[in-house]
């Protein structure tokens, strides 16, 4: 994890006793075990060196015998490990989410596909004149992959985000969609920044604010937006994505992009 909430009162009520060194230990441990998603090493020494703290194992030991409970995989803090847990359960059930909802379009598309495939057989015995002249007239009345590339990107942030049918597609998000399409961000770059922003604390509502932000603008504002959301994607869940962009869209509505 790469953001928690911090209560300052709460933390204060509980710490006022704390000397500065034992402070700055208990702060630094608690950093370390949101960090890793893991307890503390039962060696002290251990704990010393991973919170740079060598020459102060004493602090360290006070810090460990009143906020921290001992376990056979090393020391935990409850508060700590409950929000963890929450963190990952919530990763794992967007991950699935996802992954079912694009084999599902995945399946249409192929399905689709093959029921094209004798059409177009029966279309290659033709003449070849009027072969040609059907095949000119498909070209033209069918979308490129790249055209199509907003709108899967739109239906995709609706899905991740669980909106609603009254989400439009709007001429603000579209203008920051084709630009970072035009920077060279690809379809599944831009695929894992909309995964990455639904798995960031901060944008689902855990701010000082308690409000959502998962704007599709938001997260294709700029280049380093698509690029931090997308690293927050790999941290939660590294093996999710494959490549998208030889998917079948023949069936996939077309939108006035220009």
């Amino acid at each position: 994890m790469h953001y928690y909430q911090f209560n300052i009162g709460d933390y204060k009520s509980h710490t006022d006793h704390l000397d500065l060194l034992e402070d700055l230990a208990f702060r630094r441990m608690i950093d370390w075990s949101y960090l890793h998603e893991s307890p503390l090493p039962l060696d002290l020494n251990v704990i010393a060196k991973k919170i740079l703290m060598r020459t102060h194992t004493e602090s360290i030991a006070n810090v460990l015998e009143e906020f921290f409970h001992k376990t056979e995989n090393g020391y935990i803090n409850k508060r700590i490990t409950s929000e963890v847990e929450a963190f990952k359960a919530k990763s794992d059930k967007a991950r699935k989410s996802a992954e079912a909802r694009w084999n599902k379009v995945k399946a249409q598309s192929d399905s689709n596909a093959n029921a094209l495939q004798p059409d177009s057989e029966g279309n290659a015995k033709q003449e070849t004149v009027t072969n040609k002249q059907e095949t000119l007239n498909i070209n033209q009345e069918q979308p490129s992959a790249e055209a199509n590339e907003p709108f899967l990107i739109f239906s995709y942030w609706k899905e991740i985000m669980e909106k609603n049918e009254g989400a439009k597609f709007t001429a603000k998000r579209l203008k920051a969609v084709k630009a970072r399409l035009k920077e060279g961000y690809t379809l599944d770059q831009i695929k894992q920044a909309i995964y990455g922003c639904s798995v960031t604390p901060h944008n689902q509502g855990k701010n000082d604010q308690g409000k959502v932000f998962d704007c599709l603008e938001l997260i294709c504002r700029s280049g380093e937006n698509i690029e931090r959301f997308a690293g927050n994607a790999q941290q939660a869940a590294p093996q999710q994505y494959s490549s998208i962009t030889e998917r079948n869209i023949n069936n996939i509505q077309t939108l006035d992009l220009d």
